[in-house]
């Protein structure tokens, strides 16, 4: 299993990146299948008391991703069918834009996002 781990300035956003090998995820019970996997999933914790909308972009296109509840966690799977560059747009309802560092992504990986309490200061967010 590999991680790649990109911190914002202030610790204001966590973006994690988890992937297993090729062998595919836990639940598939045969170790040589050829089954690939064409979904990324997207689990996010907000630790702010606003509302935030997600939004992913991948190749200058931007898609709604969903809207987590402050202080809730949700998750997400979107199709991903090949390996590509990605970055979310967090827009807190009345507050900030902030933007995470672009990541390159495979299908399979589990992306963690974690939403600080206060990053509004930060460079990333306008």
């Amino acid at each position: 299993m590999r991680t790649l781990r990109a911190t914002m300035l202030a610790l204001a956003i966590m973006l994690s990146l988890s992937a297993c090998a090729s062998s595919g995820s836990g639940s598939n019970s045969e170790p040589f299948s050829s089954a690939r996997p064409t979904t990324v999933r997207i689990i996010v914790q907000n630790r702010n008391f606003q509302d935030a909308r997600l939004y992913t972009y991948r190749r200058g296109r931007k898609n709604f991703l969903g809207i987590v509840t402050g202080k809730r966690d949700a998750e997400f799977v979107i199709d991903w069918d090949f390996s590509d560059p990605m970055y979310i747009e967090i827009d807190m309802l009345a507050g900030p834009k902030c933007f995470t560092e672009e990541l390159p992504v495979d299908p399979g990986d589990i992306l963690e996002l974690q939403i600080a309490p206060v990053f509004s200061s930060t460079a990333a967010c306008r």
